[in-house]
């Protein structure tokens, strides 16, 4: 017996220190194998929606969302403004936080349902049912900034439709490519600011610098294009120029999900027998911030 612990000792502290590392790995290549199934039993006829889009002018269009939530305290509302999170229009979307007075009170736990209580988003799902093909590109267009004081992390992202419900439940894995900012003080896998982000089922499986100023107002593309029927190319440009390529699975027809919320990511550096760096999730409750976004649209583009 001695000597199966001696042996086996170090075999279960590398687990041990390793286990958020291969947890990770596993869910990265097990969502992905999942998608490649799917895509590869899936019909390569397929009819694009109109192009559509939404300038902000006095609301959501509802051609182009399909619904909003805003999760604060715990709770999910589907007004404008609920606890310390609100959206208005004025020819763009400004989303805007402010203080949470009962922050230190509420639930940090991540896995609560819908929501940590400290947990303060603001999301919208809209875009929905276009799919890349052999003979077309996926687009999507928008022009956007953050504010100055900007904090936790928002974006505008492609993601399986049907991902998200409007209680805030996730009916499907939360798979997603696109753009997204990360404040200064957090790191995902070692990069903030302006990001071309790909994770699988919440895992980050690839994120690169934009290497631009989120502060400043910038037009950005977000291209899904067609490589093989289990294949897409992610491609992210910033004023025109291509910033970001990155191949991942092919998710079928999506949806788009434009989010800003007080999410703090904790990069940890890798220690001595961890194989990898992992990552932690806070919140934070740093003061007002915006998120602005202009005049979005959507189209099916020839190739």
């Amino acid at each position: 017996m001695k000597i199966l612990v001696w042996l086996f000792a170090p075999l279960l502290l590398l687990l041990g220190l390793n286990y958020q590392q291969l947890y990770s790995a596993w869910t990265i290549w097990s969502e992905t194998r999942r998608l490649t199934d799917l895509s590869a039993n899936a019909s390569l006829e397929f009819q694009n929606p109109e192009p559509i889009e939404d300038e902000f002018a006095e609301g959501l269009s509802p051609r182009f969302w399909e619904f909003s939530i805003i999760n604060g305290g715990g709770q999910v509302s589907q007004d404008r403004a609920w606890h310390s999170a609100s959206m208005t229009f004025d020819h763009r979307l400004t989303i805007q936080h402010f203080p949470d007075p009962d922050f230190q009170e509420e639930n940090s736990n991540p896995m609560q349902k819908p929501a940590a209580g400290q947990y303060n988003n603001v999301t919208l799902i809209g875009g929905r049912g276009f799919r890349p093909t052999p003979s077309s590109d996926v687009v999507l267009k928008f022009s956007s900034k953050v504010s100055e004081n900007f904090y936790g992390t928002a974006g505008v992202i492609f993601q399986p439709h049907g991902t998200l419900q409007e209680d805030g439940m996730f009916a499907k894995p939360f798979d997603m490519f696109g753009f997204a900012v990360a404040g200064q003080e957090s790191s995902i896998q070692g990069v903030n600011g302006a990001l071309c982000y790909l994770a699988l089922n919440w895992m980050p499986v690839e994120v690169a610098s934009l290497d631009v100023d989120a502060h400043a107002l910038h037009e950005y593309e977000i291209r899904l294009r067609w490589i093989s029927p289990t294949e897409w190319m992610g491609i992210v440009k910033v004023d025109g120029n291509i910033n970001c390529q990155m191949s991942m699975p092919a998710f079928g027809p999506v949806e788009v999900h434009v989010w800003s919320d007080n999410s703090w990511v904790v990069h940890k550096t890798r220690r001595w027998l961890e194989i990898g760096p992992t990552m932690e999730l806070k919140y934070q409750n740093e003061g007002e911030k915006q998120f602005f976004i202009k005049n979005i649209q959507i189209i099916a583009e020839e190739r």
